[in-house]
């Protein structure tokens, strides 16, 4: 008598089905999570190049024994090597003066990113989670 041997040759329809669920769900937590940081990220460069330029504003006024520059271009290349600018949008960051007083401002894509967050900055970009502003004590 004949003996019938049954051989699996490949996987089933539904195991393919839930290895590739599986794999799409993994690709979309990754990409999510990436999209994330990467916000984080630029908004930790934003707040540490406000900070630049604070520092680099209180040398120019110690230094001058005047008011604070015009524009952020008058601490280059003495207090700054270059003018800092945003990572995403290549724009330069707001700054206004006026006598001893003096403020920075940038948007900001993640609200969590910083617990200095304010409500607007005039003359920025709409549509980002929020702003971050720097003045002087």
């Amino acid at each position: 008598m004949k003996k019938i041997i049954n051989k699996k040759n490949g996987f089933t329809l539904i195991e393919l089905i839930v290895s590739v669920t599986i794999i799409a769900v993994l690709t979309v937590a990754g990409v999510i999570s990436y999209g994330g940081a990467s916000k984080k990220s630029r908004d930790s460069r934003r707040m540490a190049d406000l900070e630049k330029i604070r520092i680099a504003l209180e040398l120019y006024r110690q230094g001058t024994g005047t008011s604070y520059p015009a524009s952020i271009s008058s601490l280059i290349p003495t207090y700054l090597q270059q003018a800092p600018v945003d990572p995403k949008t290549k724009s330069q960051y707001q700054y206004g003066h006026s006598g001893y007083t003096y403020y920075l401002c940038t948007n900001v894509e993640d609200l969590g990113s910083t617990s200095t967050v304010i409500t607007s900055c005039s003359g920025l970009p709409t549509g980002y989670a929020g702003y971050y502003r720097v003045t002087n004590p």
